[in-house]
């Protein structure tokens, strides 16, 4: 997927809610990894979304990669026949389905404290994004997302993904993942201000080029700096967990577990529920 950094016709983003210290420690962490790897092949960087169709291009990314690498958490609640296409290598509807549904939660999140991060480099021609993700971070101002925004743009893209009782059984089924995360966070301990990883992909031609690593390195930067935990869930645990997670010290605090339904169109499966804890800088003496 390549595209210019900042298309000059696409639609500027709300502002974004995050608190300001933390956005400004962000930008400088992004700063100074982006000039330590400046030298790379590809001038790759990371850069925080400012665009509507920059976010519209991460979820298309997202899901592309969702559905190619199969992840049940999002195949679940497609129809049957839906996952049926997938597994035959049919994927054209399903990425376009889930990405409409990426895309809003992009925006929803935006009024809590999200942003979208995307990792680019240099290909004949312009800068191809490799990675895309959405992060929650503690807002400036508290708040959720207003009703008119939900009915204009949440109903509306669940609608057309799901249709009716499948697209209330996944909102029930992400609002159950979201309450298992923050209770198990709460029962250990842990704050309830957070970093929060909502999701992310690398494409998978560009897997083992550092690019996760471009993505998290800014937010543990943050963390340790603002001695903030932050917390993910995994829907790939056989993939990645070790293979990505454990690098950046996230330790599993539990699991929640979807059962089959007439709506769970992959049988049961077990989402893991992680966390990484803060290493406060330590001053020189």
């Amino acid at each position: 997927m390549s595209i210019s950094s900042k298309p000059p016709t696409s639609r500027p983003l709300r502002p974004l809610n995050v608190a300001p210290a933390l956005l400004q420690g962000l930008h400088e962490h992004i700063a100074e990894l982006n000039a330590a790897d400046a030298a790379l092949p590809g001038c790759p960087a990371v850069e925080i979304a400012c665009s509507k169709s920059q976010t519209a291009l991460a979820a298309r990314l997202m899901a592309n990669a969702f559905v190619h690498n199969q992840d049940r958490g999002w195949l679940a609640w497609l129809p049957p026949l839906e996952v049926t296409r997938v597994r035959s290598g049919d994927t054209r509807r399903a990425q376009e389905k889930i990405g409409r549904v990426i895309d809003y939660l992009c925006a929803a999140a935006a009024f809590e404290g999200g942003l979208v991060l995307l990792e680019s480099a240099d290909v004949p021609g312009g800068r191809e994004i490799r990675g895309a993700s959405l992060w929650g971070l503690p807002p400036a101002v508290p708040g959720t997302e207003p009703w008119w925004h939900l009915a204009t743009y949440g109903a509306p893209a669940a609608l057309r993904s799901y249709g009716l009782l499948r697209a209330v059984a996944a909102a029930g089924a992400a609002n159950a993942l979201v309450r298992a995360s923050e209770e198990a966070m709460h029962r250990l301990g842990f704050p309830a201000r957070c970093i929060y990883a909502q999701m992310g992909c690398v494409q998978p031609v560009h897997q083992g080029q550092g690019v996760s690593r471009r993505m998290f390195e800014p937010f543990r930067l943050l963390a340790d700096r603002f001695n903030l935990v932050y917390r993910l869930e995994s829907s790939s645990p056989e993939t990645n967990d070790q293979r990505v997670f454990s690098n950046f010290r996230f330790e599993k605090i539990g699991e929640h577990r979807f059962g089959a339904s007439r709506f769970n169109s992959v049988g049961p499966y077990a989402i893991n529920l992680m966390v990484r804890r803060p290493r406060p800088e330590v001053p020189c003496p």
